[in-house]
């Protein structure tokens, strides 16, 4: 899959774009990572949303999720994140539900995995 960051400074963002969700539990937390593509088919932006609405761990992923993106639509490579949230340790951990990821040490842990697996040709820059 070619992939492509959406580099789009304008903060427009277009009316129709597609892209798709991943539920996910790790040790019983449940979230959803959204990831949409750019006309092109490049990763765009990516949330993060946990299903605790008001929590403070939903506001931090929520929050750590906005960033990320900007980073993406800025240039910042994908794989650099992966690596950066890769192995990260805090609860919730342990089993999830995704056979390709079946432990995480974290939700930050699960959610980058996810994303190495989902773009893995992803090169420096993202593009």
């Amino acid at each position: 899959m070619p992939l492509t960051v959406w580099n789009d400074r304008s903060g427009g963002t277009p009316r129709i774009r597609g892209g798709w969700t991943t539920r996910f539990s790790v040790d019983g937390e449940k979230g959803y990572l959204i990831v949409w593509k750019d006309a092109g088919g490049g990763l765009a932006e990516v949330t993060v949303k946990i299903a605790k609405q008001g929590s403070t761990l939903a506001g931090l992923m929520d929050a750590l999720s906005t960033a990320v993106s900007e980073g993406l639509k800025a240039g910042a490579p994908l794989s650099e994140y992966v690596a950066e949230f890769s192995g990260t340790r805090f609860v919730p951990a342990g089993p999830t539900d995704d056979a390709e990821v079946p432990r995480a040490s974290s939700l930050m842990d699960c959610v980058a995995r996810r994303m190495a697996i989902d773009f893995p040709a992803a090169p420096p820059g993202g593009k």
